[in-house]
């Protein structure tokens, strides 16, 4: 990645600088995760702090001494019309954060530095967003999908239907602080 370490884009911009870097751009100067998926029958193991630790060492191995994650907060989907940058400042009374991902990354070490807002874009047909969801897309607006952390943009008129997910962005020194 380069010496810009995070932008209004997350998911789709560290890809992009990825690709560019691995073809001859410019010498990386942190590295970035993109996603750490836990299987449902496996939460509550720890091994979503396993899984960070082993990224801050991966990291550290390449000489890189920072790790930028755009983060999808695991429980944000509950409430689709709060915009995030209102809903990463909710706390528990312990002062972590209420969203389970995001506190996993604030024990683990990470600092929440600021909102993507447009870190991943879908877009497809309505006919795609049918076969996609189930759902029938046959109005104007915002659509609600299942597991969604914001409305899907339906336009009937365009064919199209759009979702721009915000993530937000946390910092990682490679390797922060062992849980």
């Amino acid at each position: 990645m380069p010496a810009v370490t995070h932008s209004d884009q997350g998911w789709d911009r560290v890809v992009t600088w990825a690709f560019r870097d691995r073809r001859g751009g410019p010498p990386p100067t942190v590295a970035s995760a993109l996603e750490i998926t836990v299987d449902t029958e496996y939460l509550g193991r720890g091994l979503s702090y396993r899984m960070l630790e082993a990224l801050r060492a991966t990291v550290a191995q390449q000489g890189h001494d920072t790790l930028l994650a755009p983060v999808r907060p695991t429980a944000k989907h509950l409430h689709p019309h709060v915009p995030m940058a209102e809903y990463i400042r909710g706390r528990r009374e312990d002062g972590l954060p209420s969203d389970p991902w995001l506190r996993v990354h604030v024990k683990a070490g990470g600092t929440i530095e600021k909102v993507a807002p447009a870190s991943m874009t879908v877009s497809g047909s309505l006919a795609q967003w049918r076969r996609w969801t189930g759902l029938p897309f046959d109005s104007d607006g915002d659509i609600e999908v299942p597991r969604g952390l914001v409305p899907v943009r339906c336009d009937t008129t365009q064919d199209r239907a759009v979702y721009v997910e915000p993530n937000v962005w946390v910092r990682h020194g490679a390797r922060t602080k062992q849980v």
